[in-house]
């Protein structure tokens, strides 16, 4: 039975998805650039995109992000005229060979952490299936 949080759980609670939602940006600004330049107002379209709308971005949020990562050495902004010369400039981020660095570590560093966090839940599943099968066998 699911308890209904009580103030001070869903204040941490808060707190806690920001904190990771603060890396998985990181992270999924990082490999966006992996793949491509990209300006600003497009990562917020793309990670829109990837997170079917679940994450949605303010420049508020992006661009001090993209200042702090530029800032640590990681991303690079080049200022570029749009196609033909029309619309204003805009700054296009790319990764560096330290932001390559990281985010390779970031990802084997994801992918050791959720293979242990699935192991761990796979482990109460099957405690869970297997008191599902000892109450369908009582019911029997």
């Amino acid at each position: 039975m699911t308890e209904i949080p009580t103030d001070k759980t869903d204040s941490k609670l808060r707190e806690w998805t920001r904190e990771i939602n603060r890396g998985i940006l990181e992270f999924w600004v990082l490999n966006l650039l992996h793949q491509e330049s990209l300006y600003g107002a497009r990562v917020v379209q793309l990670i829109d995109e990837m997170s079917d709308g679940r994450i949605q971005m303010e420049p508020g949020t992006i661009y001090p992000l993209l200042n702090r990562l530029a800032e640590k050495g990681w991303i690079k902004g080049d200022v570029k005229v749009r196609s033909q010369g029309r619309g204003p400039m805009r700054r296009y981020y790319r990764l560096t060979s330290e932001g390559d660095q990281l985010l390779s570590a970031m990802i084997d560093h994801y992918f050791s952490t959720y293979d242990a966090l699935f192991q761990m839940m796979a482990a109460e599943f099957q405690s869970v299936r297997k008191r599902l099968s000892e109450i369908m066998e009582e019911i029997d």
